[in-house]
């Protein structure tokens, strides 16, 4: 698996059963093969992400446990490069 975040899908989808047994209902957010936080909401943990790793193009995943399809989404504003900010 290539691309942005491969290594990050990869380990949510070779550890699925472990992370939904931990984090039962939870949004996950990851970044490499470790968990960096467990959320009730998406926008709770993208929230977190943007806190945790404020440096400018960096990268994480948001996903629920219970889901590790990959979805399709599009931000004009990241597309072209604008930098999002967290209150």
């Amino acid at each position: 698996m290539a691309g942005l975040l491969a290594v990050e899908r990869e380990y949510l989808k070779e550890n699925q059963e472990e992370l939904r047994q931990e984090y039962p209902g939870k949004y996950l957010l990851i970044k490499g093969t470790q968990v960096h936080g467990a959320y009730e909401t998406q926008d709770d943990a993208v929230a977190g992400g943007v806190r945790k790793f404020p440096e400018p193009g960096a990268a994480f995943l948001v996903r629920s446990v219970e889901d590790v399809a990959d979805p399709v989404f599009h931000n004009p504003a990241l597309s072209m490069g604008i930098p999002l900010t967290c209150p």
